[in-house]
């Protein structure tokens, strides 16, 4: 059974020091309202937040918004799988409209970053490793894609100077990118002399902390044939992987992005080279590489090499800017991806660069491909 998108926002990605959680929240709602010109009647309302506990000192978020939002007798739940928070929330709401549960399922997606100090935002960002073992030594999934980076640069020979393809490309596509955090050029100069974060990475190699928040209406095929712009959920599948990557078989595949990938497409009945437009999880410079070839796009080791005007081939990727220019705000992140594919399926973004396209695709991981989701949608009408 497939499910129905009809209607997705996206506030626009900022520091927001005068809204809370639940105000971004509603304003998310809001946009989503406007474009289907009703009022929502969702039957079930799912939350996608990582760290609403620590930052805003508050549990119990679906319950807490569905009474914001006015909305009673309802199914609420709260979802938390990492960065990987979103496509999670999206894949609660796909299992219970496709098995006929629900008609109706409202996902919202969001995470409020600014209201911390940055250290202590990098503080809970380490909280998605493993803390008896991995986090206790103060390794973190930026310190291991420090480790990556090394060893994809030894391995197949590339300079610190060749990964600034990648950030370089998301800044120009973020430009016109209306919900992007980051929406400015970067120079070589700029990146190589950006401040060290772990090293070799620095500041242009990782995305910017921000407060976000994103939504989706997705509906049953009877609803959906009410309204005149709808997209199908073909395929939405996830997998995981070892959380200490020193233990994994192969540091240079992430196995849970490949096999999430190669599940979703075949549940879709579709070849890769259907997919003209991709967004996927970059959370940092050599995990974007790792990630494009995990799914399929490049050979090992070529990624930097076929990046061409956001293109490996004939898919497009991370028009929106990705993680690094667009922004990531933790549990919004999957759903900002799945509202970039989805206006792209109807024209309404990117449409200069795209065209009319039928199939897209989104992968939204945590950390260095601990665990990784993969949705892929059609333009039904």
């Amino acid at each position: 059974m497939r499910s129905f998108i009809i209607s997705s926002s996206a506030v626009k990605i900022d520091r927001y020091y005068d809204k809370n959680f639940k105000e971004l929240a509603i304003e998310s709602i809001k946009d989503l309202e406007k474009k289907i010109s009703e009022p929502l009647e969702p039957e079930a309302l799912i939350i996608s937040s990582v760290a609403v506990e620590h930052l805003d000192r508050q549990s119990n978020m679906a319950g807490i918004i569905a009474d914001y939002l006015g909305l009673r007798n309802i199914r609420v739940y709260r979802v938390e799988s990492g960065e990987a928070s979103g496509l999670a929330a999206v894949q609660i709401a796909h299992s219970l409209v496709s098995s006929k549960a629900v008609k109706k399922a409202l996902v919202i997606g969001v995470d409020k970053l600014s209201d911390m100090p940055n250290a202590k935002i990098a503080e809970l960002y380490s909280y998605l490793k493993d803390s008896d073992y991995i986090q206790i030594h103060g390794v973190s999934p930026l310190s291991e894609a420090a480790l990556l980076a090394k060893i994809y640069m030894k391995t197949y020979d590339y300079s610190y100077e060749d990964l600034f393809i990648w950030p370089f490309t998301m800044h120009q596509n973020s430009l016109d990118t209306p919900h992007a955090q980051l929406r400015f050029k970067i120079s070589p100069d700029s990146y190589k002399e950006s401040p060290i974060l772990a090293e070799p990475l620095r500041l242009l190699d990782s995305y910017p902390f921000g407060d976000g928040a994103s939504a989706l209406y997705i509906v049953s095929e009877d609803v959906a044939e009410e309204y005149d712009v709808n997209v199908s959920i073909e395929g939405l599948s996830s997998s995981n992987d070892v959380n200490d990557i020193a233990s994994r078989e192969d540091l240079l595949i992430f196995s849970a992005v490949r096999d999430s990938f190669i599940k979703t497409l075949k549940m879709a009945d579709i070849e890769l080279g259907k997919l003209k437009y991709i967004e996927i999880h970059d959370n940092y410079t050599p995990n974007a590489f790792i990630v494009l070839e995990s799914i399929g796009l490049a050979d090992r080791g070529k990624a930097p090499e076929l990046l061409q005007d956001s293109m490996i081939g004939s898919a497009h990727v991370n028009l929106s800017g990705g993680l690094k220019a667009r922004g990531n705000p933790w549990g919004a992140t999957g759903i900002y991806q799945v509202h970039e594919i989805f206006s792209a399926l109807l024209g309404e973004f990117k449409k200069s660069v795209l065209g009319e396209i039928e199939y897209a695709a989104a992968q939204n991981m945590s950390g260095c491909g601990d665990v990784s989701y993969s949705i892929v949608l059609k333009r039904v009408r």
